[in-house]
Protein backbone atom coordinates (compact mmCIF):
# COMPACT_ATOMS: atom_id res chain seq x y z
CA UNK A 1 0.00 0.00 0.00
CA UNK A 2 1.51 3.15 -1.11
CA UNK A 3 1.98 6.07 1.36
CA UNK A 4 -0.08 8.65 1.73
CA UNK A 5 1.28 12.04 0.28
CA UNK A 6 -0.51 14.03 2.76
CA UNK A 7 0.86 12.30 5.73
CA UNK A 8 4.10 12.25 4.55
CA UNK A 9 4.19 16.28 3.49
CA UNK A 10 3.29 16.55 7.05
CA UNK A 11 5.94 14.90 8.36
CA UNK A 12 8.22 16.73 6.15
CA UNK A 13 6.97 19.60 7.19
CA UNK A 14 7.13 18.85 10.98
CA UNK A 15 10.50 17.49 10.64
CA UNK A 16 11.82 20.91 9.17
CA UNK A 17 10.65 22.85 11.58
CA UNK A 18 12.27 20.65 14.06
CA UNK A 19 15.79 21.69 13.12
CA UNK A 20 18.26 23.51 13.80
CA UNK A 21 17.75 26.88 12.31
CA UNK A 22 20.61 27.44 9.63
CA UNK A 23 19.77 24.25 8.57
CA UNK A 24 16.05 24.87 7.62
CA UNK A 25 16.64 26.46 4.14
CA UNK A 26 18.90 23.46 2.67
CA UNK A 27 16.40 21.07 4.04
CA UNK A 28 13.33 23.01 2.80
CA UNK A 29 15.32 22.81 -0.54
CA UNK A 30 15.76 19.04 -0.38
CA UNK A 31 12.19 18.27 0.92
CA UNK A 32 10.58 20.27 -2.33
CA UNK A 33 12.99 18.46 -4.52
CA UNK A 34 12.40 14.56 -3.53
CA UNK A 35 8.19 15.74 -3.57
CA UNK A 36 9.00 16.22 -7.34
CA UNK A 37 10.79 13.08 -8.09
CA UNK A 38 7.86 11.53 -6.07
CA UNK A 39 5.20 13.12 -8.56
CA UNK A 40 3.89 15.01 -5.84
CA UNK A 41 3.68 18.64 -7.39
CA UNK A 42 1.49 20.30 -4.75
CA UNK A 43 3.35 19.26 -1.79
CA UNK A 44 6.45 20.51 -3.59
CA UNK A 45 5.42 23.81 -3.96
CA UNK A 46 4.07 23.57 -0.48
CA UNK A 47 7.45 22.87 0.73
CA UNK A 48 9.18 25.79 -1.76
CA UNK A 49 7.02 27.79 0.14
CA UNK A 50 8.14 27.52 3.68
CA UNK A 51 8.85 30.72 5.53
CA UNK A 52 11.59 29.86 7.30
CA UNK A 53 11.56 30.91 10.62
CA UNK A 54 12.61 34.15 12.63
CA UNK A 55 15.05 33.23 15.64
CA UNK A 56 11.84 34.04 18.09
CA UNK A 57 9.69 31.85 16.11
CA UNK A 58 12.16 29.00 16.13
CA UNK A 59 12.73 29.33 19.78
CA UNK A 60 9.06 28.77 20.32
CA UNK A 61 8.94 25.96 17.68
CA UNK A 62 11.76 24.30 20.22
CA UNK A 63 10.12 24.82 23.44
CA UNK A 64 6.55 23.91 22.10
CA UNK A 65 8.57 20.38 21.20
CA UNK A 66 10.99 19.98 23.94
CA UNK A 67 7.94 21.30 26.58
CA UNK A 68 4.97 19.83 25.53
CA UNK A 69 2.67 19.90 29.03
CA UNK A 70 3.62 23.22 29.64
CA UNK A 71 2.02 24.30 26.65
CA UNK A 72 -1.06 22.07 26.93
CA UNK A 73 -1.06 23.53 30.69
CA UNK A 74 -0.91 26.87 29.23
CA UNK A 75 -4.00 26.34 26.48
CA UNK A 76 -5.96 24.45 28.81
CA UNK A 77 -5.97 27.35 31.10
CA UNK A 78 -6.97 29.56 28.02
CA UNK A 79 -10.26 27.75 28.11
CA UNK A 80 -10.80 28.50 31.95
CA UNK A 81 -10.33 32.02 31.71
CA UNK A 82 -12.94 31.89 28.30
CA UNK A 83 -15.10 30.14 30.79
CA UNK A 84 -14.74 32.36 33.93
CA UNK A 85 -14.95 35.24 31.75
CA UNK A 86 -18.34 33.57 30.06
CA UNK A 87 -19.34 33.23 33.62
CA UNK A 88 -18.55 36.65 34.64
CA UNK A 89 -16.65 35.30 37.38
CA UNK A 90 -14.42 38.12 38.48
CA UNK A 91 -12.32 35.99 41.86
CA UNK A 92 -11.66 33.48 39.15
CA UNK A 93 -10.67 35.54 36.56
CA UNK A 94 -7.78 37.67 38.58
CA UNK A 95 -6.76 34.04 39.97
CA UNK A 96 -6.53 33.05 36.54
CA UNK A 97 -4.64 35.44 34.74
CA UNK A 98 -2.20 35.41 38.53
CA UNK A 99 -1.52 31.51 37.15
CA UNK A 100 -1.10 32.88 33.40
CA UNK A 101 2.01 35.16 33.97
CA UNK A 102 2.91 32.44 36.73
CA UNK A 103 3.47 29.97 34.03
CA UNK A 104 4.48 31.89 31.37
CA UNK A 105 7.53 33.50 33.34
CA UNK A 106 8.53 30.46 34.60
CA UNK A 107 9.08 28.50 31.51
CA UNK A 108 10.46 31.18 30.09
CA UNK A 109 12.86 31.42 32.70
CA UNK A 110 13.86 27.73 32.33
CA UNK A 111 14.41 28.49 28.34
CA UNK A 112 16.57 31.59 28.88
CA UNK A 113 18.23 29.39 32.04
CA UNK A 114 18.61 26.43 30.42
CA UNK A 115 18.84 27.42 26.13
CA UNK A 116 16.73 25.13 23.42
CA UNK A 117 17.75 23.29 21.05
CA UNK A 118 21.71 23.13 21.65
CA UNK A 119 22.05 27.30 21.77
CA UNK A 120 21.37 29.87 24.32
CA UNK A 121 18.33 32.48 24.09
CA UNK A 122 18.64 36.03 23.50
CA UNK A 123 16.71 38.58 26.34
CA UNK A 124 14.95 39.73 22.81
CA UNK A 125 13.89 35.62 21.68
CA UNK A 126 12.98 35.51 25.70
CA UNK A 127 11.19 38.21 25.83
CA UNK A 128 9.18 37.48 22.14
CA UNK A 129 8.78 33.41 23.69
CA UNK A 130 6.74 35.41 26.61
CA UNK A 131 4.26 37.08 24.46
CA UNK A 132 3.75 34.08 22.36
CA UNK A 133 2.46 32.13 24.89
CA UNK A 134 0.58 34.59 26.26
CA UNK A 135 -0.88 35.16 23.00
CA UNK A 136 -1.33 30.69 23.10
CA UNK A 137 -3.14 31.14 26.31
CA UNK A 138 -5.07 34.11 25.17
CA UNK A 139 -6.74 32.60 21.42
CA UNK A 140 -7.65 29.31 21.40
CA UNK A 141 -6.67 29.35 17.46
CA UNK A 142 -2.87 30.76 18.76
CA UNK A 143 -2.80 28.54 21.09
CA UNK A 144 -3.18 25.66 18.41
CA UNK A 145 -0.60 27.01 16.45
CA UNK A 146 1.69 27.24 19.31
CA UNK A 147 1.08 23.61 20.29
CA UNK A 148 2.08 22.29 16.82
CA UNK A 149 5.52 23.99 16.89
CA UNK A 150 5.10 25.46 13.18
CA UNK A 151 5.62 29.19 13.65
CA UNK A 152 7.69 31.69 11.29
CA UNK A 153 7.05 34.58 13.06
CA UNK A 154 6.31 35.35 17.06
CA UNK A 155 2.97 36.28 17.91
CA UNK A 156 1.81 39.18 20.16
CA UNK A 157 -1.72 39.22 21.78
CA UNK A 158 -3.07 42.77 21.55
CA UNK A 159 -6.08 43.22 22.93
CA UNK A 160 -8.60 42.58 19.75
CA UNK A 161 -6.23 40.06 18.84
CA UNK A 162 -2.81 38.30 17.39
CA UNK A 163 -0.39 40.34 15.22
CA UNK A 164 3.26 38.83 14.45
CA UNK A 165 6.64 40.22 14.94
CA UNK A 166 6.01 42.71 12.17
CA UNK A 167 2.61 44.30 13.53
CA UNK A 168 0.54 42.90 11.31
CA UNK A 169 -2.22 40.32 11.97
CA UNK A 170 -1.69 37.70 12.11
CA UNK A 171 -3.35 34.51 10.36
CA UNK A 172 -4.52 32.28 13.34
CA UNK A 173 -6.69 29.88 11.98
CA UNK A 174 -7.43 27.10 14.01
CA UNK A 175 -4.91 24.03 13.36
CA UNK A 176 -7.18 21.13 13.75
CA UNK A 177 -9.78 23.28 11.00
CA UNK A 178 -6.60 23.97 8.08
CA UNK A 179 -6.22 20.28 8.58
CA UNK A 180 -9.55 19.44 7.54
CA UNK A 181 -9.78 21.73 4.59
CA UNK A 182 -6.49 20.28 3.67
CA UNK A 183 -8.71 16.73 3.68
CA UNK A 184 -11.24 18.16 1.35
CA UNK A 185 -8.44 20.26 -0.83
CA UNK A 186 -5.15 18.14 -0.84
CA UNK A 187 -3.30 21.39 -0.91
CA UNK A 188 -3.82 23.74 2.16
CA UNK A 189 -0.71 24.78 4.37
CA UNK A 190 -0.69 25.31 7.49
CA UNK A 191 -1.12 28.84 8.92
CA UNK A 192 1.79 29.55 10.76
CA UNK A 193 3.70 28.56 7.66
CA UNK A 194 1.75 30.48 5.21
CA UNK A 195 3.69 33.69 4.37
CA UNK A 196 1.04 36.38 3.22
CA UNK A 197 0.24 36.99 0.11
CA UNK A 198 0.96 33.67 -1.70
CA UNK A 199 -1.48 31.08 -3.35
CA UNK A 200 -3.43 29.14 -0.72
CA UNK A 201 -3.07 31.67 2.06
CA UNK A 202 -5.47 30.77 5.09
CA UNK A 203 -8.22 32.67 5.75
CA UNK A 204 -7.66 35.46 8.30
CA UNK A 205 -10.41 34.86 11.39
CA UNK A 206 -13.27 37.26 11.43
CA UNK A 207 -13.31 40.08 13.80
CA UNK A 208 -15.70 39.53 17.09
CA UNK A 209 -17.84 41.33 15.64
CA UNK A 210 -18.43 40.26 12.51
CA UNK A 211 -21.01 38.01 11.76
CA UNK A 212 -19.97 34.20 11.06
CA UNK A 213 -21.68 31.01 10.52
CA UNK A 214 -25.22 30.62 11.96
CA UNK A 215 -24.99 34.60 12.80
CA UNK A 216 -26.71 37.24 11.96
CA UNK A 217 -25.71 41.13 12.70
CA UNK A 218 -26.47 42.33 16.15
CA UNK A 219 -26.07 39.61 17.79
CA UNK A 220 -23.56 41.04 20.13
CA UNK A 221 -24.13 41.02 23.66
CA UNK A 222 -22.69 42.82 26.97
CA UNK A 223 -21.12 39.86 27.42
CA UNK A 224 -18.81 39.58 24.25
CA UNK A 225 -18.30 43.59 24.76
CA UNK A 226 -17.19 42.75 28.75
CA UNK A 227 -15.12 39.95 27.41
CA UNK A 228 -12.97 42.22 24.93
CA UNK A 229 -12.76 44.58 27.77
CA UNK A 230 -11.38 42.23 29.68
CA UNK A 231 -8.81 40.82 26.89
CA UNK A 232 -8.02 44.42 26.28
CA UNK A 233 -7.45 45.59 30.36
CA UNK A 234 -5.40 42.35 30.39
CA UNK A 235 -3.26 42.79 27.43
CA UNK A 236 -2.48 46.20 28.58
CA UNK A 237 -1.45 45.00 32.42
CA UNK A 238 0.81 42.91 30.77
CA UNK A 239 2.20 45.59 28.64
CA UNK A 240 2.40 47.55 31.16
CA UNK A 241 4.06 44.96 33.81
CA UNK A 242 6.27 43.93 30.98
CA UNK A 243 7.47 47.98 30.50
CA UNK A 244 7.63 48.48 34.80
CA UNK A 245 10.07 45.16 34.74
CA UNK A 246 12.32 46.98 32.10
CA UNK A 247 12.30 49.68 33.75
CA UNK A 248 12.97 47.93 36.98
CA UNK A 249 15.83 46.61 35.25
CA UNK A 250 17.66 49.65 34.30
CA UNK A 251 16.75 51.36 37.96
CA UNK A 252 18.70 48.05 39.39
CA UNK A 253 21.47 48.35 36.52
CA UNK A 254 22.40 51.80 37.03
CA UNK A 255 21.91 51.67 40.68
CA UNK A 256 24.38 49.04 40.67
CA UNK A 257 26.94 50.86 38.14
CA UNK A 258 26.23 53.65 40.65
CA UNK A 259 27.19 52.08 44.11
CA UNK A 260 30.57 51.81 43.53
CA UNK A 261 31.60 54.58 41.31
CA UNK A 262 30.65 56.33 44.37
CA UNK A 263 32.78 54.68 46.54
CA UNK A 264 35.21 55.07 44.02
CA UNK A 265 34.84 58.89 43.50
CA UNK A 266 35.17 59.31 47.58
CA UNK A 267 37.87 57.27 47.57
CA UNK A 268 39.74 59.64 44.82
CA UNK A 269 38.56 62.54 46.72
CA UNK A 270 40.23 61.63 50.17
CA UNK A 271 43.45 60.54 47.90
CA UNK A 272 43.54 64.12 46.32
CA UNK A 273 43.07 65.65 49.66
CA UNK A 274 46.04 63.47 51.01
CA UNK A 275 47.90 64.54 48.19
CA UNK A 276 46.91 67.95 48.59
CA UNK A 277 48.47 67.92 51.74
CA UNK A 278 51.36 66.37 51.39
CA UNK A 279 52.01 68.73 48.33
CA UNK A 280 51.21 71.20 50.33
CA UNK A 281 53.87 70.28 53.22
CA UNK A 282 56.59 69.93 50.08
CA UNK A 283 56.49 73.18 48.90
CA UNK A 284 56.89 74.72 52.62
CA UNK A 285 59.89 72.25 52.72
CA UNK A 286 61.54 73.25 49.67
CA UNK A 287 61.08 76.69 50.40
CA UNK A 288 62.48 76.53 53.69
CA UNK A 289 65.55 73.90 52.23
CA UNK A 290 65.83 76.86 49.15
CA UNK A 291 66.47 79.51 51.69
CA UNK A 292 68.59 77.05 53.95
CA UNK A 293 70.43 76.71 50.89
CA UNK A 294 70.95 79.96 49.92
CA UNK A 295 71.99 81.11 53.78
CA UNK A 296 74.88 78.13 53.16
CA UNK A 297 76.22 79.29 49.58
CA UNK A 298 76.65 83.17 51.27
CA UNK A 299 78.07 81.96 54.14
CA UNK A 300 80.19 79.47 51.84
CA UNK A 301 81.18 82.37 50.01
CA UNK A 302 82.07 84.48 52.89
CA UNK A 303 84.55 81.67 54.19
CA UNK A 304 85.99 81.51 50.62
CA UNK A 305 86.66 85.15 51.13
CA UNK A 306 88.28 85.17 54.51
CA UNK A 307 90.25 81.91 53.47
CA UNK A 308 91.88 83.48 50.05
CA UNK A 309 92.51 86.90 52.53
CA UNK A 310 94.33 84.19 55.20
CA UNK A 311 96.13 82.64 52.19
CA UNK A 312 97.24 85.53 51.40
CA UNK A 313 98.62 87.20 54.68
CA UNK A 314 100.21 83.60 55.11
CA UNK A 315 102.50 83.84 51.55
CA UNK A 316 103.02 87.72 52.98
CA UNK A 317 104.48 86.23 56.26
CA UNK A 318 106.78 83.62 54.19
CA UNK A 319 108.04 86.20 51.98
CA UNK A 320 109.06 88.07 55.04
CA UNK A 321 110.30 85.50 56.81
CA UNK A 322 112.90 84.58 53.81
CA UNK A 323 113.69 88.38 53.66
CA UNK A 324 114.51 88.19 57.42
CA UNK A 325 116.26 84.80 57.07
CA UNK A 326 118.41 86.52 54.02
CA UNK A 327 120.11 89.42 56.12
CA UNK A 328 120.88 87.49 59.24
Amino acid sequence: MSEDPAASGEQAVDHLFALPLDEFVAARNVAAKQATAAGDSVGAARLRGLAKPTVAAWVVNQVARAHGQAIDDLVALGDELRAATEARDRARLTELDRERRRQVDALVAEVSSAGVGGRSVSGEAARRLGETLTAAVMDRDAGALVRAGRLTQALQYVGFGIVDESGETADVVSLSAEREARRGSGARRPAAAEPPGRAGEPRVEAPADEPSDGEHPGSDTALESAEREVAEAAADIDRLEGRRDQAADAVREASDAVGPLDARLAALDEQIARLTAERDDAHLALDEARAALAAAEEELAGVDADLEAAEGRAEEARRRRRAARAQG
